[in-house]
């Protein structure tokens, strides 16, 4: 049987590595582990789900009660989800770098010095102008604050634009620690926050134990 690597299996797909590998960890893209970790798709696979999304491949054979209406459903959903959320990020994301490049134009006309980012009260900040992917970032920073026992660690979201763009040329959810841009783009795990906050904050990552 034929297999693939995940670079391959997003040409073929037409998707991001990030969405094929999130297809296998969700269970609607099957593949087989390597030794070494490494993920092989089979073929058929591929050919399964460019059916399902109406690109029959050549030679595939399948027919259509090979998928059933569920399946075909759920898949279809997933993406449509992936796609929203993809472009919701990337709609912030060209706003800030927007608002940053108009700034700076400016700032050079006017020979103006630059204003320092706010607000200054409070250690850890997540940008982002409202999307489900900000959200959810602040939502798990706080969380991983919450079970650290740090609840009294000053926190905010920043959603104006304009105030994004005080931080500079940034990929949206990003998230700062006193002032340092910790992760941009992308909505890192428990784990890893865990280990940023306790870098940064001077506190042990693993969460306190209760006696």
């Amino acid at each position: 049987m034929e297999h693939v690597t995940i670079s391959e299996a997003a040409t073929l797909l037409q998707l991001s590595v990030p969405t094929v590998k999130r297809y296998i960890y969700q269970g609607l893209l099957k593949s087989a582990k390597l030794p070494g970790g490494q993920h092989r798709i089979p073929r058929t696979e591929i050919d399964r789900l460019l059916a399902v999304h109406g690109e029959e491949p050549a030679g595939a054979g399948l027919e259509a009660s090979d998928h059933p209406v569920d399946e075909r459903l759920a898949l279809l959903e997933s993406w449509v989800t992936d796609l929203q959320v993809e472009n919701e990020r990337l709609g912030a994301t060209l706003e800030v770098l927007s608002r940053v490049c108009t700034r700076l134009m400016a700032r050079v006309g006017e020979g103006g010095e630059e204003r320092a980012p706010g607000p200054e009260d409070a250690r850890v900040i997540v940008l982002g102008p409202g999307c489900r992917r900000c959200d959810a970032l602040y939502a798990q920073a706080r969380r991983v604050l919450d079970r650290m026992g740090l609840k009294d660690v000053a926190m905010t979201h920043v959603r104006d634009i304009d105030d994004i763009a005080d931080y500079g040329p940034v990929l949206t959810p990003a998230l700062l620690i006193d002032g340092q841009l910790v992760t941009s783009g992308r909505i890192p795990s428990e784990e890893a926050l865990r280990k940023a906050f306790g870098a940064a904050l001077g506190t042990p990552a693993e969460p306190p134990r209760s006696h």
